[in-house]
């Protein structure tokens, strides 16, 4: 009968209640630990954040704004760097008729296998000859590199889906391929650059084994690397030992976290239709 639930669907749903409570548990204990300090925390883990110490954000915000700013500036030079050579690229594997296009997209294809790990040494030693370390431009032509792979593949994908006569009129009409780039690729593919430019961000953003080795100099530091030594003390101390204060700290994941978050607010639907939309077509 429709409507009707069977106890299939009820184990089902029970289950994914379950999960979605346990993925929550660690954001909210890390929401009540950014709102107490150290004594507190240590006191009663699990208790409620009363008083409130709303300071701790104002030491993360004076502390991290820096790292932040930083981080969101190489993302934003990278993912349109990505975006625009990924976009050429798709662009002419799908549409450009050229001698070893196949040969080469296949190279891509295989060199998307590779893991990034077994880069890290070459592209250092690459970095070191032209003198790209210890800047944030540095970083970005790896990131922009590295990320063209499958930016093309996605893009290459979902151009050829499209169709040919679209192209062909506009050609007819006089318009050039940067043209036809511009005017009909670029529109049809905005959900595929947001997916890109979303899973992008995430990868740079995150990022911190790379930043560590390309950056020695403290006022370039990206954000994961702040974190990663961030350990105030808010003038705290037990006896002659100054201890990290762990609700400053906390605060400060919350604080580097919320880009994240309004990313995922922002792009949430072009990111789904730009991964549904190149399945279907792939």
């Amino acid at each position: 009968m429709p409507g009707k639930i069977n106890a299939r669907e009820i184990v089902s749903y029970s289950l994914l209640l379950v999960i979605l409570i346990l993925s929550f548990v660690p954001i909210i204990m890390m929401l009540s630990m950014s709102l107490r300090d150290s004594l507190m925390i240590y006191g009663d883990f699990w208790g409620m954040p009363w008083p409130p110490k709303i300071s701790n954000y104002s030491f993360a915000l004076i502390d991290l704004m820096a790292p932040i700013l930083r981080t969101l500036y190489l993302c934003v030079v990278s993912i349109v760097g990505i975006m625009l050579f990924a976009t050429l690229s798709g662009y002419a594997f799908a549409r450009l008729k050229f001698v070893g296009r196949n040969m080469m997209f296949w190279i891509i294809v295989m060199l998307m296998t590779v893991p990034g790990v077994l880069l890290l040494t070459p592209n250092f030693v690459l970095a070191d000859w032209l003198h790209l370390k210890n800047s944030l431009e540095g970083l970005a032509v790896f990131y922009i590199g590295g990320g063209q792979l499958f930016a093309i593949f996605l893009l290459r994908t979902f151009f050829t889906s499209q169709p040919e006569e679209m192209f062909e009129a506009a050609r007819v009409e006089g318009a050039s391929e940067f043209r036809c780039v511009w005017s009909i690729a670029l529109p049809l593919a905005r959900p595929i650059l947001i997916t890109i430019a979303i899973m992008n961000f995430l990868s740079i953003y995150n990022d911190l084994i790379w930043p560590m080795l390309m950056i020695s100099t403290p006022n370039l530091q990206t954000i994961s690397m702040a974190l990663a030594n961030y350990a105030p003390d808010a003038g705290n101390s037990i006896g002659k030992i100054s201890r990290p204060d762990l609700g400053i700290i906390t605060s400060g994941y919350v604080f580097a976290s919320i880009p994240l978050l309004l990313m995922f607010m922002v792009g949430m639907r072009y990111f789904i239709e730009g991964l549904t939309s190149g399945s279907i077509k792939a």
